[in-house]
């Protein structure tokens, strides 16, 4: 992985979204988000918090995605996988005569214009090996919506570690992390709600 000298943004957005079926396929719905925000701060270094969401097919995407931009900080950083697009859809649209529908990303962005999204190429294997070296559940290849909605909020950490760490110093990703990993065990140390 590269290092660069950038720094973290002072508000990063990691932002997964969990469907039913992949994104440009018709019936396709939004099952759960997670947003887990990283916000720096000069005393205390960083705060995270985590949001997580989940629904039933009824919900529609609009009032989803709105949602969804009513809890990102104003100018933010958002990280979030980008979609892979299926070459039967490619294929399909064309044939259709037109262009594919917007992206979740691509509606989040049209409404909230100050955000700065960056769609990730990230390989599953990449993804696995911080899930394996920070000890993070993601849910199993496969997995049933249910698991795959339950290990959103990890999965979104994920990727927020694979980002810090192929994009920032040594040092800047040493403190972040360590951070991170006290507001983790914190979280973990926390009895549950009933």
């Amino acid at each position: 992985m590269t290092t660069n000298s950038r720094r973290h943004p002072d508000t990063l957005c990691s932002l997964v979204i969990i469907r039913d079926a992949s994104e440009h396929a018709a019936r396709s719905a939004i099952r759960s988000t997670a947003l887990f925000t990283v916000t720096r701060c000069r005393k205390a270094g960083a705060r995270f918090t985590i949001d997580h969401a989940a629904f039933d097919r009824t919900a529609t995407r609009a009032s989803i995605l709105d949602g969804i931009a009513a809890r990102i900080p104003r100018h933010a950083t958002v990280i979030a996988r980008a979609s892979r697009t299926a070459q039967y859809y490619l294929r399909h649209s064309f044939a259709a005569g037109g262009p594919l529908p917007p992206a979740d990303l691509q509606l989040l962005q049209r409404e909230r214009a100050d955000l700065d999204i960056l769609p990730l190429e990230c390989a599953n294997r990449v993804l696995e090996e911080i899930a394996a070296a920070y000890r993070i559940e993601r849910a199993e290849p496969g997995a049933n919506i249910l698991s795959r909605s339950r290990k959103a909020p990890d999965e979104a950490q994920c990727l927020w570690a694979a980002f810090v760490w192929s994009q920032f110093s040594p040092d800047e990703r040493n403190s972040l992390s360590t951070a991170w990993e006290a507001w983790r065990a914190i979280e973990r140390a926390r009895p549950l709600p009933f």
